[in-house]
């Protein structure tokens, strides 16, 4: 795995004492295993996720312990560097128990990954004393900054930090002022999570809710370091000061291109957690008619049949054309560091793919599963609510990604994030 640039000596000799002493990372079938054995679990807590509006601490501690936070993140500090495919592969299981269980683990992954791009000193401060350290992170600019001797001052509120109540790190964003030549444009600040207030009055949603997605925010201005702080055109251009690490692969991911891999795979395992809720119901259903005679087996309707088998092979396709494109993309990153625009959109574009045959299956079942299924209680309408709203988050805007890519084949410059 070749790393892009060198650095001094001193910073390749910093290393933790849990990746000198850490075991061999586990293979991602075992993982795989971890996550599945954790599916009766979190079906158990999944309603009361959604009622307190975040993913339990033990829940997530058990996340955790298993490894299942650490895919993407610096193996110095005892994470395992599998690609972003293996979110994927995690994810789906997680989100076969829990939609929102799955979405906050893999934002803790996600957000693991883009802690690669800070200088190794900030890494240092996030998982030195405590290697399990989670992190939120915001990167639309809502807040305001200001420069101030030695870094910035920012404040603001930014919403939807998913998972905050687990973490102890977050990165929040605010447009950088220009000064002496220096470049503003959109500023990421690590800053540890007790320097911010979490908004207990936001996040009231019809789906995802137990992501606990809330508002953090900071009334009065807090100091930030300026190497706590990196730009985001550096991350697809390859400049933040990650790169520049001995020995660490994941800053070579761009965030523009692969981020959304985390959310994805929870959709596409709600989907097949969806589809199995019906299955199930279906196999013991009756259909009950106002006409005399004994009522039929729901199974036996050739209709339900037709759309079971749509569906199991929508999201069969999904899973599968999401694996395919995101190995062969993080294979050509391992191997060279960077992908070319038309494998970068081509990511973006399957990402687009998979989402919507994965919401489409779950209404193809839901609308066949009768008005019984509107009951709030039952995980299939749980399902329901949680894939249509993940489905909306930005980096799921289908038609942008589509129209994208049909401007670069045709040799227009392409609109869009990738």
């Amino acid at each position: 795995m070749p790393m892009s640039r060198s650095s001094d000596d001193s910073d390749a000799r910093v290393l933790c004492a849990t990746h000198r002493d850490s075991p061999p990372r586990p293979t991602l079938d075992v993982l795989v295993e971890r996550a599945r054995a954790l599916q009766p679990s979190l079906r158990e807590a999944a309603e009361e996720a959604e009622k307190s509006r975040r993913v339990s601490a033990e829940i997530m501690r058990r996340a955790v312990s298993a490894g299942l936070a650490n895919l993407m993140k610096p193996a110095r500090f005892g994470g395992y560097e599998y690609g972003p495919s293996a979110l994927i592969r995690i994810a789906y299981e997680l989100a076969q128990g829990c939609g929102s269980t799955a979405w906050a683990v893999m934002i803790a992954n996600v957000d693991n990954w883009f802690a690669s791009y800070w200088p190794l000193e900030v890494q240092q401060d996030i998982w030195g004393t405590n290697p399990d350290n989670l992190i939120a992170g915001l990167g639309v600019p809502t807040g305001s900054c200001e420069r101030a001797e030695g870094g910035f001052q920012i404040k603001g509120r930014w919403p939807w930090a998913s998972n905050c109540e687990n973490s102890a790190w977050a990165f929040v964003s605010a447009l950088l002022p220009e000064a002496d030549g220096t470049a503003g444009g959109v500023g990421w600040f690590m800053v540890p999570l007790s320097q911010l207030a979490i908004d207990q009055d936001s996040w009231f949603v019809s789906g995802m809710q137990g992501t606990g997605s809330k508002t953090l925010y900071a009334d009065a201005p807090i100091f930030v370091p300026a190497v706590r702080t990196i730009r985001f055109d550096d991350i697809a251009t390859r400049r933040v000061p990650g790169c520049s690490v001995p020995a660490n692969p994941m800053a070579n991911f761009a965030f523009s291109t692969f981020g959304a891999a985390g959310l994805l795979g929870p959709i596409i395992g709600m989907a097949r957690g969806a589809l199995d809720c019906f299955v199930e119901a279906t196999k013991a259903k009756v259909r009950v008619s106002m006409r005399p005679g004994a009522p039929t087996p729901a199974g036996q309707n050739p209709f339900v049949q037709e759309r079971i088998g749509r569906a199991g092979a929508m999201i069969d396709a999904a899973l599968t054309v999401a694996l395919a494109e995101l190995q062969a993309a993080e294979q050509q990153v391992f191997a060279t560091g960077q992908l070319g625009i038309d494998e970068r959109i081509r990511v973006r574009r399957t990402f687009g793919f998979c989402v919507r045959q994965a919401v489409d299956a779950v209404c193809l079942v839901t609308e066949m599963a009768g008005a019984s299924a509107a009951d709030s209680r039952l995980p299939l309408q749980r399902f329901w609510r949680d894939i249509n709203a993940a489905s909306r988050h930005v980096s799921f805007d289908v038609p942008g990604i589509n129209t994208m890519s049909g401007q670069h084949t045709l040799g227009l410059p392409p609109v869009g994030a990738f």
